[in-house]
């Protein structure tokens, strides 16, 4: 009986019995917690938890098995993070959820889960009590090298003011957000208030008579109205970007037609939107709202984005979707044709619903399923471009829900990049990506300007030109044919090297197609070329001289003549289409003679297959 003791003793209290020592340092372990979340099972040991900030969280959890985070030291851990199982790597059964920890939120009321498409970074929104009232909040976190959530944060001014604000879309790399909320709409009531008093006092100076101000003061006020509601009506989405420091005041988007007349029985007065979504391109934008096209009370719409920057009218998305009760939350997947959204007008309750896009069109939609009952409940939604979980939230709670593969999305190519100037520093640039065979913009997003990293999402069955762009830089292309290619969920990583405008800099045009061994330029170049000239255009003191390559296959004195009749072919473009001065732009063909590339394999010689554009005189 004593010994029994001493054992119990030695694995509850002061001692550890260990199987096999664990090295020291930061260490993942895998285990179950016990004795009150301050220790750790693993197959090979037990681990006493030092004190740390986790205890009282570890302590609610204790039986459960656990993916932790910890600083080994000989018998005790210190735990820094910690994932339940299942883990995100392991097969698990459809809709299973598992909770979010909650050192990530803080602990406070939490919901509207927003993950960027690359799976690196959480936004959500959080209830926030100040004072004697209680606010919404933008909240982050992002993902460690191990793939543990960090601990999140409250997001500093301007992306939080004093009235509830939160993200509805993160575009890929979390460089750019698009938010809700109300960021200087008091101030443009406070100025119109302002103007109409003092045009009133006008009025009343420059009246003939009482009736001729009170004609004067009726024209004020129904001009006064119908400002104030153009204010009020505005879209209350917002564009934010990456600074150095935190994120820029956010901008209102240009969707001038916007209106929302969806009121709540007890509070007429109180316009209520039902969300919306951005595509992972930025250009296309769904949202749910009340509008003379309605099926129900609250219907789901999608407005495109024009070249110039102006979002138009809204598409009703039809009675295949939209019911004659709410839609709302709609999250539009990184393959732009997989719709999820929350309805109550299905079942009893609000259900997450899924549906897909048939063709090009917006009206045309597969029958809604619901994703599972699991799910009934939650009405927020959000997925990254690969991986197996969904974000979700119910009663104040962030989740993760294994999704079935039935239910995701098509399988998409996300670019991983980074920006940098001649010497590898990084560079805040803009990069665009278009469709080559259409000559059309798709999308673009910004670099970070601490790192110089960014992501991109490409669905298949496109031919994509990417390039880098930034004032006072030459710009960076490349490109992916992704055009009757295998769907298979991919990962790229590509590096844009944008040098300085300076003399002796150059650039490789990767977006310029010639038919094999000839001269004449493909029509998915112009975009290149257009650009190009775009370029020398803004600075019309470059100099320029356009040199040809090829690899070695074929003969010397061949792939000199097609070297050189490649160069003057692309100075011929940027002369006669754009008008470019003579002088300006001068030719070189070297041949083979100056590979950049290692000519044994069908890489290295495309790599050698080039034109380049060089600066003569800046």
């Amino acid at each position: 009986m004593a010994r029994i003791l001493i054992i119990l003793l030695m694995v509850l209290g002061g001692g550890l019995i260990s199987s096999q020592s664990t090295q020291n340092g930061v260490q993942i372990l895998f285990g179950e917690l016990i004795n009150t979340g301050h220790m750790l099972k693993t197959e090979k040991q037990i681990l006493r938890l030092s004190p740390s900030p986790l205890q009282e969280e570890l302590g609610l959890i204790t039986g459960k098995q656990i993916r932790l985070l910890c600083d080994v030291n000989g018998e005790t851990c210190a735990p820094m993070r910690y994932e339940l199982t299942p883990l995100e790597a392991n097969k698990t059964p459809d809709w299973t959820l598992k909770k979010i920890p909650r050192y990530v939120t803080g602990g406070h009321f939490s919901f509207n889960p927003q993950v960027t498409p690359d799976g690196k970074m959480l936004f959500w929104t959080a209830l926030i009590k100040e004072g004697s009232r209680s606010t919404q909040k933008i909240w982050a976190a992002k993902k460690d090298q191990h793939g543990f959530w960090m601990a999140g944060e409250q997001l500093p001014s301007p992306l939080n003011n004093r009235l509830p604000s939160a993200v509805i879309s993160a575009l890929p790399g979390g460089n750019e957000l698009f938010v809700f909320g109300n960021f200087g709409e008091e101030e443009m009531m406070e100025m119109l208030k302002k103007e109409m008093l003092f045009r009133s006092q006008e009025a009343s100076r420059e009246a003939i008579n009482p009736k001729d101000f009170h004609a004067k003061l009726g024209k004020l006020e129904i001009e006064y109205k119908e400002r104030s509601e153009k204010i009020q009506n505005r879209a209350p989405l917002y564009k934010s970007y990456r600074k150095e420091v935190g994120f820029s005041t956010p901008v209102p988007i240009n969707f001038p037609s916007f209106y929302n007349w969806y009121r709540k029985a007890d509070n007429p007065y109180q316009q209520v939107f039902g969300g919306s979504a951005l595509s992972s391109s930025g250009r296309t934008i769904i949202y749910s709202a009340q509008q003379k096209k309605n099926v129900g009370k609250l219907d789901l719409y999608a407005t495109f984005q024009s070249d110039n920057g102006l979002f138009e009218e809204g598409i009703n998305l039809g009675s295949m979707i939209n019911s004659a009760e709410e839609e709302m939350a709609p999250f539009l997947a990184p393959d732009d044709k997989t719709l999820y959204y929350s309805s109550s007008g299905r079942k009893e309750g609000v259900s997450i619903y899924v549906t897909r896009r048939l063709n090009d069109q917006w009206t045309s939609w597969s029958e809604p399923q619901e994703l599972s009952p699991n799910l009934r409940g939650v009405n927020f939604f959000s997925i990254p471009a690969q991986g197996n979980w969904a974000y979700v939230s119910r009663d104040g709670e962030l989740y993760m829900a294994s999704i079935p593969k039935s239910f995701s999305p098509e399988p998409v190519v996300v670019i991983k990049g980074k920006v940098v100037d001649e010497d590898g520093n990084p560079l805040s640039a803009s990069v665009l990506y278009e469709s080559l065979s259409k000559k059309k913009s798709l999308g673009s997003t910004i670099s970070d300007p601490n790192t110089g990293e960014f992501s991109i999402i490409l669905p298949y069955d496109e031919n994509y030109g990417f390039f880098g762009e930034k004032e006072g830089y030459l710009p960076s292309s490349q490109n992916l044919n992704l055009v009757g290619k295998e769907k298979t969920d991919e990962e790229k990583t590509i590096v844009l090297v944008l040098p300085k405008i300076k003399k002796g800099n150059e650039m490789v045009l990767n977006n310029l197609f010639f038919a094999f061994r000839s001269i004449e330029i493909a029509k998915e170049s112009e975009s290149e070329l257009d650009r190009l000239a775009s370029l020398l255009k803004k600075n019309p003191r470059l100099k320029v001289v356009i040199e040809g390559h090829t690899d070695n296959v074929g003969g010397e004195s061949a792939n000199k003549k097609l070297s050189v009749e490649r160069a003057v072919s692309v100075a011929g473009y940027l002369k006669q289409k754009h008008k470019l001065e003579e002088g300006r732009i001068t030719t070189k063909g070297l041949g083979q003679t100056d590979p950049i590339a290692d000519n044994k394999s069908d890489e290295g010689r495309a790599q050698n297959r080039r034109v380049v554009f060089k600066i003569l005189e800046d």
